[in-house]
């Protein structure tokens, strides 16, 4: 079935309106772009089933988009960046303040999962110059869960139905690695929805080293308040609080939190509501400053974690461990909540994960 509708004039600006029975477009005046999410025109938008049509195939998973870009495809969501997505995120830039939204590689102090090392770094005097060599596991401070990360447990299968033989078998290949996202970087428009602020100002519970839940309807009324409009394509940053707890922390207590068996910690609510609204708004992918973006462990309300669903089912990156902190800082100095976000992950053919490399432009 192809989803991709490309007759449309340049000087039309497409939007999603909900309707059967898939998500349909409406062209609208190049007149009336004030109104529109975004200022610009577009001459194409890829329209994608309703939420409620997914698996598009009964034998595959729950809630997976398999076949939606082909069942070859690599890049799941990032397909939705196009050319017109890219020249809207340019738009963005209009005070020249660039933001870096990645941690140091030894921060966390000690990764969260016991399983994944903490960085070492060693200088290697040559005499007449220096060398320096980095050992560090790439999810262990600001990155992206790559599509060969995390796979649907109950049939233990990844993207449009890649396997672990695929991955780490005798015969393994490099199908889905995060090479996929280095050798097309991610270039859209990033929106930072503030919780942490959110909540201090009502006076809510912030619990950052447990699996509290942020509620769908929190994200709602922060996106009203911030007058955000999502548009297809976006990339939307969370920010939980996590990391402006973790910089409070004594370094005994930054060693502590790292390395145990029980890595809880807060995110967003991994309910069916919850995901359901993360494929109506149509992002390209996701990221937080938290370690899991959905609340850890995820309590799967909808029988799946958002890990499964994202990563393996539809093919969306999953950023962890950013650092928002100077971001959430400059957004409310602008007044502005959006702007242009590149990221060069590494180029690692079968990767699974890497640095995000991520900045944010304004």
């Amino acid at each position: 079935m192809d989803y991709i509708q490309s007759h449309l004039k340049t000087s039309e600006y497409l939007q999603f309106t909900p309707g059967a029975p898939h998500y349909s477009v409406t062209a609208l005046s190049s007149t009336n772009l004030s109104s529109s999410p975004r200022s610009t025109s577009a001459s194409s938008i890829i329209t994608r089933p309703r939420f409620d049509e997914l698996p598009l195939q009964p034998h595959h998973p729950k809630g997976s988009a398999w076949g939606l870009w082909g069942a070859d495809d690599e890049r799941g969501t990032l397909n939705l960046l196009s050319e017109d997505v890219v020249r809207a995120a340019g738009m963005e830039v209009m005070d020249g303040k660039v933001i870096s939204l990645n941690l140091p590689l030894d921060v966390p102090l000690n990764p969260m999962n016991p399983r994944r090392k903490k960085c070492s770094h060693t200088i290697i005097a040559k005499g007449h110059a220096n060398d320096d060599e980095i050992d560090f596991n790439t999810q262990s401070s600001s990155h992206w869960d790559g599509l060969r990360h995390f796979p649907y447990s109950d049939c233990k299968t990844f993207y449009n139905g890649v396997t672990q033989d695929d991955i780490s078998g005798p015969d393994a290949n490099t199908k889905i690695g995060i090479q996929n996202l280095a050798t097309k970087p991610i270039v859209s428009r990033g929106i930072l929805l503030d919780w942490y602020s959110y909540a201090q100002r009502e006076g809510l519970e912030i619990s950052p080293f447990t699996n509290q839940a942020i509620p769908l309807s929190h994200i709602e009324n922060i996106a009203a308040e911030q007058g955000v409009t999502f548009s297809q394509g976006d990339v939307l940053l969370i920010r939980t609080g996590w990391t402006a707890a973790y910089h409070q922390l004594s370094e005994e207590e930054k060693e502590n939190l790292g390395g145990r068996d029980d890595r809880a910690s807060c995110g967003v609510e991994a309910t069916e509501e919850s995901i359901r609204w993360h494929w109506e708004q149509g992002f390209a992918a996701v990221a937080s400053d938290t370690v899991a973006y959905e609340a850890w462990p995820s309590p799967k309300a909808w029988g799946v974690s958002m890990h499964e669903v994202f990563l393996s089912g539809w093919g969306m990156p999953i950023g962890e461990c950013w650092d928002l902190e100077e971001l959430s800082r400059t957004c409310q100095a602008l007044g502005r909540w959006t702007f242009m976000l590149t990221s060069q992950p590494l180029n690692v053919p079968g990767g699974v994960a890497s640095p995000a490399n991520a900045t944010a432009i304004f």
